[in-house]
C-alpha cells in the first residue's frame, strides 16, 4: 500500500467518524503528519499516561515498554498491538484542536486510555467504572 493510498483511506475513515467533508478530513490528516515535532511532547505524555497511568492495564497486558514512545500490548482477546508516538498523532491533533491551551502534563490516563482505544478499535470498547464518593460511578 502506498503512502498516498494509506493517507486517503485514513482520511475517509476520519471523515466518516467525525461527519466531515472528505477534503477537510484529508487536510487534517495531512496536517497531523506534516510536522509531528510540536506534537511530540503531547504524544509521549499520552503514551506514558496510557501505559504507566494504568489506562490500558484494565483491558490489556503491557508486553514491552520503552518508557517514552513505543509499547507493545496484548488485549483481553489475545490480539497484539504496537503503539508508537506516530500512531496516536491523529487523535491527539483532534483533541488539541478542540483544546488549544492544553499542555502536555494536562493529559490524564483516562483520556489516554480512550485515545488509545479509538486508535486501535475506532471507539471506546473497554470502560473502567470508577467509583467516587458514595457509590457514584463516573
Amino acid at each position: 500500500m502506498t503512502k498516498n493510498h494509506a493517507e486517503k483511506r485514513l482520511a475517509r475513515a476520519y471523515a466518516q467518524a467525525h461527519d466531515l467533508p472528505y477534503r477537510q478530513a484529508l487536510a487534517s490528516v495531512r496536517a497531523a503528519r506534516a510536522d509531528p515535532t510540536p506534537l511530540l511532547p503531547f504524544a509521549q505524555r499520552l503514551l506514558i499516561e496510557a501505559v504507566e497511568g494504568c489506562g490500558v492495564r484494565h483491558w490489556a497486558c503491557v508486553d514491552e515498554w520503552d518508557g517514552v514512545g513505543r509499547a507493545t500490548i496484548t488485549d483481553l482477546g489475545g490480539e497484539r498491538f504496537v503503539l508508537t508516538v506516530d500512531s496516536v498523532l491523529l487523535v491527539l491533533r483532534e483533541h488539541l484542536d478542540e483544546n488549544p491551551t492544553l499542555q502536555p502534563n494536562d493529559i490524564d490516563s483516562y483520556f489516554a486510555d480512550e485515545a488509545v482505544q479509538r486508535v486501535l478499535f475506532g471507539g471506546v470498547i473497554y470502560r473502567l467504572d470508577l467509583h467516587r464518593g458514595r457509590g457514584l460511578v463516573a
